[in-house]
């Protein structure tokens, strides 16, 4: 008896733990399950690919940097200005790469979407990942609401020489086709933005959201409960010899 309740025990536990890839153990943004699949998008910007312009130097106005409109990642028919920049400060290094502070950061990111407008369930999956070093503390991209909706916003430092990544997913009722979201700078690192990968993800749906999670860390209080279950059926099993 006590070893089927035991045994109840475990599965009830392993139902709560959510089955998540973790940016501790990854090398740069994971490919969501979705990706290239059916009523589906997919573009983003790779390492030293953000834009043409050259930097801007001594005595030189800020360039107004529109991020490209043909992204360095399968741009496919995504034309337009995909990811545009509201200031006139110049965010893009001389590397092509995001390198600024984070209070210059405004950008808006359209995300064109491949479903049924004003039906079904839409998942926008948005990563990036940033400068090594710094204990992989610098500081990352933030986004506003899509249509009112927060997105769940995961960061940490990663296994790539500890990198700091994110990842930002919203589940939005309905279609459109296409979503604007406002890009800003984050303040609790070491007060240096360095975005060198990101990419972005669409999912239409008729049945429902798409199901990744991602997890900055393991989750230490399902490990606890876990390990806790196992010292019990070690009891149980010298009990019952």
């Amino acid at each position: 008896m006590k070893i089927r309740l035991f045994l109840a025990a475990i599965a009830v536990l392993s139902a709560g733990v959510a089955r998540a890839e973790s940016i501790n153990l990854a090398t740069g943004p994971i490919a969501p399950s979705f990706r290239s699949a059916a009523n589906t998008t997919y573009f983003g910007w790779s390492n030293g690919a953000w834009d043409g312009n050259a930097d801007a130097g001594a005595g030189e106005p800020a360039i107004p940097d529109v991020i490209n409109g043909t992204p360095s990642i399968n741009p496919g028919s995504l034309a337009g200005p995909l990811l545009t920049q509201n200031t006139a400060a110049d965010v893009v290094s001389s590397s092509n790469n995001v390198y600024t502070g984070p209070a210059n950061v405004d950008l808006t990111l359209t995300i064109p979407t491949a479903g049924t407008p004003g039906t079904g369930f839409t998942t926008i999956i948005v990563q990036g990942n940033g400068l090594a070093g710094f204990g992989g503390i610098t500081d990352l991209f933030t986004f506003g609401t899509i249509e009112g909706v927060a997105a769940t916003y995961v960061h940490g430092a990663n296994a790539d020489n500890q990198e700091a990544q994110f990842w930002a997913k919203w589940e939005l009722p309905g279609n459109a086709a296409s979503y604007s979201v406002n890009v800003g700078g984050s303040t609790f690192g070491a007060g240096v933005l360095s975005i060198s990968d990101m990419t972005v993800d669409s999912l239409w749906s008729p049945n429902g959201y798409a199901p990744d999670v991602v997890a900055a860390v393991p989750e230490p209080t399902s490990f606890a409960l876990v390990g806790a279950a196992l010292t019990a059926a070690t009891v149980l099993v010298r009990r019952r010899r």
